[in-house]
């Protein structure tokens, strides 16, 4: 059995260090789990030489919050129609498709059989199952209330695919159009544009300095193609990589929030996850503190994670949450007033509710405005592009045409 290195944090906030023996990193959460410990980082060992690729299972599918959310709804409908929790997990076994989901299902309900806890056996597939999911179910069990937790962790994960699916609405157009047009552009000024200036020279007529501009860099991209699309391959691999390392995650999430209207939308964003978390946390029954390091784990941005655990930390010494978060500045001023009006009635959960209510209408109306700026912009950006290249086409003819009637 391997030995892994780990950093918890207790309920009191306070970090400890140690070892422990696990067959996996999910019996070392669960390990750990157990002990109310909320684990910062550990240290895996390496993996035997005579490990499957299906052992380590990273060409599963992952599991989207659409499937989630889905899954969520079925159990509930069944659940609340009187079915037991087993009989309902083998008929969603049947409807799902992703076979990662439907794996973990099966497990799930053979766990069950065998006398383990619905939070239990979902505890043991971290990578489907967050910790917030896991701690919502648990308090579920605990009330007495599982089907409404399982209620909620449906409107939860709808309400997160719906922010994702709008974010990213909001930028593949632009990316795509300009793609299209820069694509455009190069095909003109690399095959198009020499065949006019070979007609030109034919006839003698004066090539104007826009156009010997755009063949230099046509005759550039010809020559070198394959290197410049070579170094913009490598480029983004690049980026990808280092974007993927906990430095360079950092930084480029640090470098989204400084953006003019994209900075906006991540805080706003991050806002909307960490007050809808925070409020069905506390709402289930979850002790503050650990709300708030399940919480540092369903935001993206890792910037506003550091935040979160900065936040967490002070609570746990006896501070308010709504006093750190206005120390860290992380989030809108309202954010703030909102909180510690919330803490100062009592009513935090409700407050939280109607702050990630807010900025939900916020992400709509941003996205729409970011949409809606940026397409004349980028009409504008291609319109004098190709705009540039046929001047420097009918330019010459112009000029030859002069000539001739002179």
């Amino acid at each position: 059995m391997p030995r892994y290195s780990y950093k918890v944090r207790d309920v009191n906030g306070k970090v400890i260090r140690g070892h422990m023996l696990a067959t996996d990193a999910r019996e070392l959460r669960k390990k750990l789990d157990e002990r109310n410990y909320f684990l910062v980082e550990f240290s895996a060992p390496e993996l035997s030489k005579g490990m499957s690729i299906l052992e380590i299972n990273v060409f599963t599918p992952k599991v989207k919050n659409k499937e989630l959310s889905v899954m969520c709804w079925q159990l509930y409908t069944m659940l609340d129609a009187g079915l037991t929790l087993p009989n309902a997990l083998t008929i969603i076994e049947q409807q799902v498709q992703n076979i990662t989901l439907k794996a973990a299902v099966n497990k799930i309900r053979r766990r069950l059989e065998e006398g383990s806890s619905f939070s239990e056996a979902l505890r043991e597939h971290p990578r489907i199952f967050s910790r917030f999911f896991v701690q919502m179910v648990s308090a579920g069990e605990v009330g007495g209330v599982l089907d409404d937790i399982i209620q909620k962790l449906a409107v939860y994960f709808e309400n997160q695919d719906e922010i994702r699916n709008k974010v990213q609405s909001a930028l593949t157009y632009p990316c795509l159009l300009l793609t299209a047009s820069v694509a455009v552009a190069i095909f003109l000024i690399t095959f198009i544009l020499p065949k006019f200036t070979v007609v030109f020279e034919d006839i003698g007529a004066d090539i104007p300095l826009i156009t010997q501009v755009l063949l230099q860099i046509g005759e550039f991209l010809k020559a070198n193609g394959l290197f410049a699309f070579a170094l913009a391959a490598g480029s983004f691999v690049f980026y990808w990589v280092y974007s993927r390392t906990g430095a360079g995650r950092y930084q480029a999430d640090q470098f989204m929030l400084t953006l003019p209207v994209l900075g906006d939308l991540q805080r706003k964003v991050a806002a909307a996850q960490f007050s809808q978390t925070l409020a069905s946390l506390i709402s289930g029954g979850i002790p503050i503190l650990t709300a708030l390091q399940v919480v540092s784990e369903t935001i993206d941005n890792k910037v506003v994670v550091k935040a979160i655990k900065e936040v967490a930390t002070r609570v746990g010494e006896g501070k308010s949450i709504a006093n750190p978060l206005e120390e860290i500045g992380i989030f809108p001023d309202m954010v703030v007033s909102m909180i510690r009006a919330g803490e100062e009635t009592g009513a935090l959960d409700k407050m939280l509710t109607k702050i990630a209510f807010f900025y939900e209408r916020e992400i709509n109306q941003l996205t729409e405005t970011f949409t809606k700026l940026l397409e004349p912009i980028l009409i504008v950006f291609m319109t004098v592009m190709i705009g540039s290249i046929g001047v420097s086409i009918f330019l010459p003819m112009t000029d030859l045409m002069e000539a001739l009637h002179k």
